[in-house]
Protein backbone atom coordinates (compact mmCIF):
# COMPACT_ATOMS: atom_id res chain seq x y z
CA UNK A 1 0.00 0.00 0.00
CA UNK A 2 1.55 3.24 -1.10
CA UNK A 3 1.68 6.41 1.23
CA UNK A 4 0.08 9.84 0.89
CA UNK A 5 1.29 11.54 -2.44
CA UNK A 6 3.51 14.53 -1.71
CA UNK A 7 3.75 17.71 -4.40
CA UNK A 8 7.46 18.42 -5.44
CA UNK A 9 7.82 21.80 -7.15
CA UNK A 10 11.79 22.48 -8.14
CA UNK A 11 13.29 25.37 -9.53
CA UNK A 12 15.56 24.98 -12.48
CA UNK A 13 15.65 28.50 -13.42
CA UNK A 14 19.70 28.03 -13.27
CA UNK A 15 20.13 25.75 -16.42
CA UNK A 16 17.63 27.57 -18.50
CA UNK A 17 17.95 30.97 -20.32
CA UNK A 18 14.60 32.31 -19.78
CA UNK A 19 14.48 35.59 -17.39
CA UNK A 20 11.39 34.39 -15.28
CA UNK A 21 11.71 31.40 -13.11
CA UNK A 22 11.18 28.06 -14.49
CA UNK A 23 9.89 24.96 -12.05
CA UNK A 24 9.38 21.51 -12.90
CA UNK A 25 6.22 19.85 -10.66
CA UNK A 26 5.66 16.14 -9.73
CA UNK A 27 3.95 13.83 -7.60
CA UNK A 28 6.05 11.94 -5.12
CA UNK A 29 4.39 8.33 -4.75
CA UNK A 30 6.08 6.52 -1.89
CA UNK A 31 5.90 2.63 -1.00
CA UNK A 32 5.02 1.14 2.43
CA UNK A 33 8.18 2.03 4.63
CA UNK A 34 7.20 -1.32 6.65
CA UNK A 35 8.74 -2.87 3.57
CA UNK A 36 11.99 -1.34 3.69
CA UNK A 37 14.08 1.07 1.27
CA UNK A 38 12.99 1.31 -1.71
CA UNK A 39 14.27 -0.79 -4.73
CA UNK A 40 14.62 1.82 -6.99
CA UNK A 41 13.54 5.04 -8.31
CA UNK A 42 11.39 5.95 -11.27
CA UNK A 43 10.82 9.26 -12.27
CA UNK A 44 8.12 8.92 -15.19
CA UNK A 45 7.55 11.58 -18.02
CA UNK A 46 4.05 11.26 -19.91
CA UNK A 47 3.79 11.46 -23.73
CA UNK A 48 2.39 14.23 -25.85
CA UNK A 49 -0.59 15.36 -25.52
CA UNK A 50 -0.89 14.13 -21.80
CA UNK A 51 0.25 15.59 -18.04
CA UNK A 52 1.97 13.53 -15.39
CA UNK A 53 -1.93 11.89 -14.89
CA UNK A 54 -0.89 9.12 -17.42
CA UNK A 55 0.83 7.57 -14.45
CA UNK A 56 -1.52 7.53 -12.00
CA UNK A 57 -5.43 7.19 -13.21
CA UNK A 58 -8.32 6.66 -11.00
CA UNK A 59 -11.37 6.06 -13.02
CA UNK A 60 -14.92 5.54 -10.97
CA UNK A 61 -15.91 1.82 -11.27
CA UNK A 62 -12.87 0.69 -13.67
CA UNK A 63 -9.80 0.14 -10.72
CA UNK A 64 -6.39 -0.67 -11.71
CA UNK A 65 -5.14 1.94 -13.79
CA UNK A 66 -2.76 3.80 -11.73
CA UNK A 67 0.94 2.41 -12.71
CA UNK A 68 2.04 4.53 -9.40
CA UNK A 69 0.09 2.71 -7.21
CA UNK A 70 1.23 -0.54 -8.95
CA UNK A 71 4.71 0.18 -8.88
CA UNK A 72 4.88 1.45 -5.16
CA UNK A 73 3.24 -2.12 -4.47
CA UNK A 74 6.11 -3.77 -5.39
CA UNK A 75 8.54 -1.19 -3.98
CA UNK A 76 9.19 1.42 -6.07
CA UNK A 77 9.31 5.16 -5.27
CA UNK A 78 7.78 6.71 -8.57
CA UNK A 79 7.99 9.99 -9.59
CA UNK A 80 5.52 11.38 -12.01
CA UNK A 81 6.76 14.60 -13.44
CA UNK A 82 5.41 17.57 -15.74
CA UNK A 83 7.72 18.76 -18.44
CA UNK A 84 8.66 21.64 -19.18
CA UNK A 85 5.85 23.48 -20.87
CA UNK A 86 3.65 20.97 -19.55
CA UNK A 87 0.71 20.41 -16.93
CA UNK A 88 2.21 22.38 -13.30
CA UNK A 89 5.72 22.95 -14.51
CA UNK A 90 6.17 26.69 -15.73
CA UNK A 91 5.38 27.83 -19.70
CA UNK A 92 8.15 30.24 -20.45
CA UNK A 93 6.68 32.90 -22.23
CA UNK A 94 9.18 32.71 -25.36
CA UNK A 95 7.19 29.24 -26.11
CA UNK A 96 9.38 28.41 -29.60
CA UNK A 97 12.51 28.22 -27.18
CA UNK A 98 10.96 25.80 -25.02
CA UNK A 99 12.29 22.31 -27.12
CA UNK A 100 14.23 19.12 -27.06
CA UNK A 101 17.48 21.46 -25.64
CA UNK A 102 15.53 23.23 -22.98
CA UNK A 103 13.10 20.82 -21.69
CA UNK A 104 16.04 18.51 -21.58
CA UNK A 105 17.78 20.52 -19.69
CA UNK A 106 15.02 21.06 -17.11
CA UNK A 107 14.55 17.31 -17.06
CA UNK A 108 18.56 17.25 -16.33
CA UNK A 109 17.81 19.73 -13.35
CA UNK A 110 15.28 18.29 -12.03
CA UNK A 111 16.33 14.69 -11.91
CA UNK A 112 19.63 16.34 -10.39
CA UNK A 113 17.81 18.04 -7.35
CA UNK A 114 15.60 14.40 -6.88
CA UNK A 115 19.28 12.77 -6.28
CA UNK A 116 20.74 15.34 -3.59
CA UNK A 117 17.07 15.10 -2.14
CA UNK A 118 17.85 11.19 -1.75
CA UNK A 119 21.36 11.59 -0.46
CA UNK A 120 20.12 13.86 2.17
CA UNK A 121 16.79 11.77 3.30
CA UNK A 122 14.24 14.67 2.45
CA UNK A 123 11.16 14.02 4.04
CA UNK A 124 9.35 14.42 0.30
CA UNK A 125 11.01 11.33 -0.74
CA UNK A 126 10.60 9.27 2.24
CA UNK A 127 13.07 10.62 5.14
CA UNK A 128 15.47 8.16 5.22
CA UNK A 129 19.08 9.05 3.20
CA UNK A 130 19.44 7.19 -0.28
CA UNK A 131 22.59 8.07 -1.91
CA UNK A 132 23.04 4.69 -4.11
CA UNK A 133 19.74 3.60 -4.94
CA UNK A 134 19.02 3.71 -8.43
CA UNK A 135 17.45 6.31 -10.17
CA UNK A 136 15.28 5.37 -13.65
CA UNK A 137 13.96 7.52 -16.17
CA UNK A 138 10.61 5.93 -17.68
CA UNK A 139 9.36 7.21 -20.58
CA UNK A 140 5.95 7.47 -23.22
CA UNK A 141 6.23 8.24 -26.76
CA UNK A 142 7.46 11.64 -26.64
CA UNK A 143 8.60 11.53 -23.41
CA UNK A 144 10.14 8.52 -23.72
CA UNK A 145 12.10 10.90 -27.00
CA UNK A 146 12.73 13.45 -24.27
CA UNK A 147 14.21 11.05 -22.02
CA UNK A 148 16.02 9.74 -24.52
CA UNK A 149 17.87 13.57 -25.67
CA UNK A 150 18.23 14.25 -21.73
CA UNK A 151 20.05 10.91 -20.95
CA UNK A 152 22.47 11.74 -23.59
CA UNK A 153 22.74 15.19 -22.85
CA UNK A 154 23.18 15.27 -19.45
CA UNK A 155 23.78 11.18 -18.03
CA UNK A 156 21.34 11.88 -15.18
CA UNK A 157 20.04 8.20 -14.97
CA UNK A 158 21.41 5.05 -14.10
CA UNK A 159 18.98 3.27 -16.57
CA UNK A 160 16.20 4.46 -18.67
CA UNK A 161 12.49 2.98 -19.79
CA UNK A 162 11.11 3.71 -23.08
CA UNK A 163 7.77 3.20 -23.80
CA UNK A 164 6.24 3.55 -27.30
CA UNK A 165 8.72 5.56 -29.22
CA UNK A 166 10.72 4.71 -32.09
CA UNK A 167 13.25 6.34 -33.97
CA UNK A 168 11.78 5.36 -37.30
CA UNK A 169 12.94 3.12 -40.75
CA UNK A 170 16.31 1.21 -40.56
CA UNK A 171 16.67 3.92 -43.31
CA UNK A 172 16.81 6.48 -41.27
CA UNK A 173 19.15 5.56 -38.74
CA UNK A 174 21.54 4.90 -41.91
CA UNK A 175 20.78 8.71 -43.24
CA UNK A 176 21.05 9.89 -39.61
CA UNK A 177 24.31 7.94 -38.39
CA UNK A 178 25.92 8.38 -42.11
CA UNK A 179 24.87 7.65 -45.11
CA UNK A 180 27.24 6.46 -48.13
CA UNK A 181 28.20 8.88 -50.98
CA UNK A 182 26.43 7.87 -53.49
CA UNK A 183 22.94 7.99 -51.56
CA UNK A 184 20.63 11.24 -52.40
CA UNK A 185 21.50 13.93 -49.56
CA UNK A 186 18.52 15.07 -47.56
CA UNK A 187 16.89 18.14 -48.03
CA UNK A 188 16.98 19.42 -43.89
CA UNK A 189 15.11 22.35 -44.27
CA UNK A 190 12.54 19.70 -46.66
CA UNK A 191 11.95 17.04 -43.37
CA UNK A 192 11.69 20.15 -40.72
CA UNK A 193 8.62 21.68 -42.91
CA UNK A 194 7.20 17.83 -43.39
CA UNK A 195 7.39 17.96 -39.56
CA UNK A 196 5.93 21.18 -39.32
CA UNK A 197 3.04 20.25 -41.31
CA UNK A 198 2.59 16.45 -39.18
CA UNK A 199 2.77 18.74 -35.84
CA UNK A 200 -0.09 21.08 -37.37
CA UNK A 201 -2.11 18.80 -38.00
CA UNK A 202 -2.15 17.01 -34.20
CA UNK A 203 -2.82 20.98 -33.38
CA UNK A 204 -5.37 21.93 -35.20
CA UNK A 205 -6.84 24.93 -34.74
CA UNK A 206 -4.47 25.81 -31.55
CA UNK A 207 -1.30 25.41 -33.43
CA UNK A 208 -0.84 29.37 -33.69
CA UNK A 209 -0.96 29.25 -29.02
CA UNK A 210 2.69 27.84 -29.64
CA UNK A 211 1.42 25.74 -26.25
CA UNK A 212 -0.94 23.92 -27.95
CA UNK A 213 -3.74 21.46 -27.00
CA UNK A 214 -3.41 18.18 -29.54
CA UNK A 215 -7.30 16.56 -29.28
CA UNK A 216 -6.99 12.85 -28.65
CA UNK A 217 -10.38 11.56 -30.45
CA UNK A 218 -8.87 12.03 -33.55
CA UNK A 219 -6.23 9.46 -32.50
CA UNK A 220 -8.48 6.75 -30.77
CA UNK A 221 -7.45 3.79 -33.72
CA UNK A 222 -3.98 4.22 -32.75
CA UNK A 223 -4.08 4.93 -29.03
CA UNK A 224 -6.54 2.01 -27.97
CA UNK A 225 -7.63 -1.46 -28.73
CA UNK A 226 -11.23 -2.22 -29.48
CA UNK A 227 -11.51 -3.75 -25.69
CA UNK A 228 -10.96 -0.39 -24.23
CA UNK A 229 -14.08 0.40 -21.87
CA UNK A 230 -15.43 4.07 -23.43
CA UNK A 231 -15.70 5.19 -20.03
CA UNK A 232 -11.66 4.85 -19.42
CA UNK A 233 -11.00 6.21 -22.89
CA UNK A 234 -13.35 9.31 -21.91
CA UNK A 235 -11.20 9.61 -18.78
CA UNK A 236 -8.53 9.57 -20.60
CA UNK A 237 -9.15 12.44 -22.94
CA UNK A 238 -10.30 14.38 -19.82
CA UNK A 239 -6.88 14.81 -19.02
CA UNK A 240 -5.33 16.69 -22.33
CA UNK A 241 -3.09 18.68 -21.71
CA UNK A 242 -0.94 21.94 -23.84
CA UNK A 243 2.42 21.31 -24.89
CA UNK A 244 5.15 23.31 -26.28
CA UNK A 245 4.39 22.71 -30.24
CA UNK A 246 8.66 22.89 -31.17
CA UNK A 247 8.56 19.24 -28.60
CA UNK A 248 6.19 18.20 -31.45
CA UNK A 249 8.39 19.44 -34.42
CA UNK A 250 11.59 18.02 -33.02
CA UNK A 251 9.84 14.41 -32.39
CA UNK A 252 8.56 14.32 -35.89
CA UNK A 253 11.79 15.48 -37.56
CA UNK A 254 13.24 12.53 -39.44
CA UNK A 255 16.00 11.62 -38.06
CA UNK A 256 16.76 13.66 -35.31
CA UNK A 257 16.31 11.60 -32.61
CA UNK A 258 18.72 9.32 -33.86
CA UNK A 259 22.02 10.33 -32.56
CA UNK A 260 20.56 11.35 -29.27
CA UNK A 261 19.92 7.59 -29.12
CA UNK A 262 23.50 6.39 -29.79
CA UNK A 263 25.21 8.50 -27.26
CA UNK A 264 22.47 6.30 -24.20
CA UNK A 265 25.38 3.65 -23.01
CA UNK A 266 23.21 2.84 -19.82
CA UNK A 267 21.19 -0.18 -19.71
CA UNK A 268 17.70 0.56 -21.80
CA UNK A 269 14.02 -1.04 -21.58
CA UNK A 270 12.08 -0.92 -24.55
CA UNK A 271 8.46 -1.39 -24.73
CA UNK A 272 5.88 -1.63 -27.24
CA UNK A 273 2.26 -2.87 -27.76
CA UNK A 274 1.68 -5.46 -30.18
CA UNK A 275 -0.38 -2.60 -31.91
CA UNK A 276 1.98 0.50 -31.71
CA UNK A 277 3.31 2.74 -34.17
CA UNK A 278 6.67 0.86 -35.28
CA UNK A 279 5.33 -2.38 -37.75
CA UNK A 280 9.34 -3.71 -36.50
CA UNK A 281 9.18 -2.68 -32.90
CA UNK A 282 12.79 -5.11 -32.77
CA UNK A 283 14.22 -2.92 -35.15
CA UNK A 284 15.00 -0.39 -32.54
CA UNK A 285 17.13 -2.24 -30.80
CA UNK A 286 19.82 -1.19 -32.80
CA UNK A 287 19.57 2.04 -32.31
CA UNK A 288 21.26 1.75 -28.92
CA UNK A 289 24.09 0.73 -30.28
CA UNK A 290 26.30 1.87 -27.01
CA UNK A 291 24.36 0.26 -24.83
CA UNK A 292 25.28 -3.07 -23.84
CA UNK A 293 22.06 -4.25 -21.83
CA UNK A 294 18.72 -3.48 -24.32
CA UNK A 295 15.63 -5.50 -23.27
CA UNK A 296 12.71 -5.15 -25.61
CA UNK A 297 9.05 -6.29 -24.48
CA UNK A 298 6.27 -6.00 -26.74
CA UNK A 299 2.80 -6.11 -24.56
CA UNK A 300 0.07 -8.27 -26.20
CA UNK A 301 -3.24 -6.86 -27.33
CA UNK A 302 -2.20 -3.44 -26.56
CA UNK A 303 -2.22 -0.11 -28.75
CA UNK A 304 0.05 2.69 -28.08
CA UNK A 305 -1.27 4.04 -24.63
CA UNK A 306 -0.23 1.11 -22.94
CA UNK A 307 -1.49 1.88 -19.63
CA UNK A 308 -5.17 1.58 -20.80
CA UNK A 309 -4.16 -1.91 -22.21
CA UNK A 310 -6.19 -4.98 -20.29
CA UNK A 311 -2.52 -6.07 -20.47
CA UNK A 312 -1.06 -3.27 -19.00
CA UNK A 313 -0.35 -5.17 -15.42
CA UNK A 314 2.00 -7.65 -17.64
CA UNK A 315 3.88 -4.87 -18.66
CA UNK A 316 4.07 -3.18 -15.59
CA UNK A 317 5.87 -6.35 -13.88
CA UNK A 318 8.18 -6.61 -16.46
CA UNK A 319 9.26 -3.42 -15.78
CA UNK A 320 9.16 -4.12 -11.92
CA UNK A 321 11.67 -7.36 -13.02
CA UNK A 322 14.09 -5.58 -15.16
CA UNK A 323 14.11 -2.35 -12.64
CA UNK A 324 15.09 -4.27 -9.42
CA UNK A 325 18.01 -6.09 -11.71
CA UNK A 326 19.42 -2.44 -11.89
CA UNK A 327 19.33 -2.58 -7.78
CA UNK A 328 21.12 -5.42 -8.32
CA UNK A 329 17.59 -7.68 -7.43
CA UNK A 330 17.63 -10.66 -9.22
CA UNK A 331 13.49 -10.15 -9.59
CA UNK A 332 11.01 -7.55 -8.52
CA UNK A 333 8.83 -9.85 -6.25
Amino acid sequence: MAVATAELVLDVSAELPFEERSVVAASVHLPDPGRGAPRAVLICWPGGSYPRAYWDMHIPGHPGYSFAEHMTAKGFVVVAADHLGVGASSKPADGDRVDFETMSDAAGSFVAKVRSMLADGSPDLGGRPLPSVPVIGVGHSLGACLTVVTQARHRCYDAVALLGFTHGSKEVAVTAVGAAEDEPIVDEEELRQAAIEQARAFFGDSWDDVYGLAPREPNHGWLYRPDVPAAVIAADDATVARWPRQAYVEALLQGHSVPFAAEVDCSVFLGFGDHDIPPLPHADIAYYSRSRDVTLYVLRDSAHCHNFAATRAELWDRIGVWAAEQAGEPDAG
